[in-house]
């Protein structure tokens, strides 16, 4: 008997179509509903669920265990970690339910109760652990980064291939409905030509820069194996400060770029339906928190695309007046505005001031440039508004957690043998684009994108 029953796409798309009746976003005050391909369906029986393991229960692992619950198509199998502390907050959060498994990953793949593992640890293990899963015939949805170089996603993508399986990466903004609403208005011309994206994610704690407390009764050897958790990372002495604080340090990271830049660069890709940079620039430096860490704390990249815009990418650890993570769309007829659970879209004004270049023309013959018929109209104060539809308006996020609805379309796609919208070569790209970053800070050069072979130019 199957672990669970093979869904005709007539139903899954029912099903899908029933979830998205709570998600929406309010426009004005008024609220809107969602027409969306993935929402939360009605929880499916036990047997026609996908089966789970955790591979990594730190942080996110603990986020995604509690959305995979609600999404009411999972059952919740097994959890693995290289810190029992972890495995024991799994017990916890599961009532016991839970299997754990410490420090053997290999051992979960063996299960043939096991469609699917969750990977969420350390991105210098996202490579091994993907691949080996796929061999083993499992779905995987892996945390973003996908990778933790840029040579790491070919051959993700092929391995999706040959196994035939389903993956998804985790970065979860795109499948809000904020951001479904963004690209469809994009999409739809309504801003003209976009020409430039201005984003920004800024942070200013000490957790937020990653120095994430580390548990007091950490023991290696008893209740952490450092060998396993370092792999295939350059050797180390056991080191608590690189597990926890792992983000820190190049060897298990890439820092800003491959953290909060990745999130923001899939966004764009989305919204804007582009594949890769061209060329990325990047600079910056660690400004503020001197505390033993590798990557830089302030960081600023400028993307060039070939589909005709510029990106201004920029965090800081050390400000974050700006209200954290943002995106602006620059287009010639508007202006869209992401920031936080918000978004506004604005008419471009039009408005040419002669009266500011001319003015050094003799009185005359300003009047006579003034009353030709192809500069009246331009010269109009009244500043014409362009595509009013939408225009003007603010939305609000409303509806399912998009980490919920973005595991929602993954256990979806595990049962229908659809593929995921965020697979491996979208996450591929996304990483890439946020290598390039790093590669381009810690060169101080200007990196190019050599589109024809998707590979990096040498």
């Amino acid at each position: 008997m199957p672990l669970f029953r093979d869904l005709s796409r007539r139903e899954f798309l029912r099903r899908s179509a029933a979830g998205a009746a709570g998600l929406g976003y309010f426009l004005n005050g008024e609220w809107v509903p969602l027409e969306a391909a993935t929402g939360s369906p009605r929880p499916a029986s036990p047997a026609d669920r996908v089966n789970v393991a955790f591979i990594g229960f730190g942080i996110r692992g603990n986020i995604l265990l509690e959305a995979a619950r609600k999404t009411g198509l999972a059952n919740l199998v097994l959890a693995c970690d290289c810190y029992q502390g972890h495995l024991d907050r799994a017990k916890e959060r599961t009532g016991g339910q839970i299997e754990t498994n410490f420090a053997q990953y290999k051992k979960v793949l063996d299960r043939k109760d096991v469609d699917a593992v969750i990977v969420a640890t350390p991105d210098h293990w996202h490579l091994p652990i993907v691949l080996d899963a796929l061999a083993a015939g499992k779905d995987v949805y892996i945390e973003k980064p996908m990778t933790h170089t840029v040579e790491e996603g070919p051959p993700i993508i092929e391995a999706v291939k040959r196994y035939n399986r389903v993956l998804q990466v985790g970065s979860q903004g795109r499948s809000s409905a904020l951001q479904q609403k963004a690209r469809e208005i994009v999409q739809s011309g309504k801003l003209g030509k976009v020409t430039k994206v201005i984003a920004s994610y800024n942070r200013n704690s000490s957790t937020g820069a990653w120095n994430y407390p580390i548990p007091p009764d950490l023991k290696n050897g008893v209740n952490f194996n450092w060998e396993e958790w370092l792999g295939r990372a350059p050797k180390h002495d056991f080191d608590a400060e690189r597990v926890f604080r792992y983000r820190k340090y190049w060897d298990y990271s890439g820092g800003i770029s491959t953290d909060l830049f990745v999130h923001l660069i899939t966004s764009i890709h989305f919204i804007l339906d582009a594949t890769m940079p061209s060329s990325v620039y990047a600079g910056g430096g660690i400004l503020y928190r001197k505390d033993g860490r590798e990557v830089p704390d302030t960081l600023d990249a400028v993307f060039e695309y070939p589909e005709g815009f510029q990106v201004n990418m920029g965090s800081t650890f050390n400000n974050a007046s700006s209200g954290g993570q943002g995106m602006q769309f620059l287009g010639t007829e508007g202006t869209l505005e992401l920031v936080g659970d918000g978004m506004t879209v604005a008419s471009e004004i039009h408005r040419e001031g002669y009266s500011y270049s001319i003015d050094s023309w003799p009185k005359k013959l300003q009047e006579e440039f003034m009353n030709m018929d192809d500069h009246r109209e331009e010269s109009d104060l009244s500043a014409r508004p362009t595509k009013t539809l939408d225009m003007g308006s603010t939305y609000r996020e409303q509806g399912l957690d998009s980490v919920v609805l973005h595991m929602t379309e993954f256990f979806q796609c595990a049962r229908s043998r659809n593929p995921c919208s965020e697979d491996a070569v979208v996450g591929h790209h996304a990483a890439a684009a946020g290598h390039m970053v790093n590669l381009s800070y810690r060169s101080g050069k200007k990196l190019f994108w050599d589109a024809a072979s998707d590979t990096l130019k040498s």
